[in-house]
């Protein structure tokens, strides 16, 4: 009976050891084959274009740049399914 314990112990550190080196395979696994982000292609789309344009522009000049303004407001109102503002009309 005195034994008991130290085999508790064992079999919990064998068992840690274990799950611990599971989790280092998986991890492994994951940083072997990274995903590579797809591009989606502007194609007919000039608003895409635009946003791709803006994408590369840094913070400062962005709050400028009118015309990307435009286009992030108008992707976030296709986004969003809000209704387009037609205020040409009035």
């Amino acid at each position: 009976m005195r034994r008991s314990p130290d085999r508790i112990l064992r079999l919990v550190s064998f068992g840690l050891g274990a799950l611990t080196a599971l989790f280092a395979a998986v991890e492994l696994a994951n940083t072997a084959a990274p995903e590579v982000p797809v591009e989606p292609s502007a194609g007919d789309d000039p608003l895409q274009e635009e946003l791709t344009r803006c994408r590369t522009m840094t913070p400062e000049d962005m709050n400028t740049d009118t015309t990307c303004r435009a286009a992030w407001a108008e992707h976030r109102r296709r986004f969003l399914g809000l209704p387009a503002d037609n205020t040409e009309e009035e």
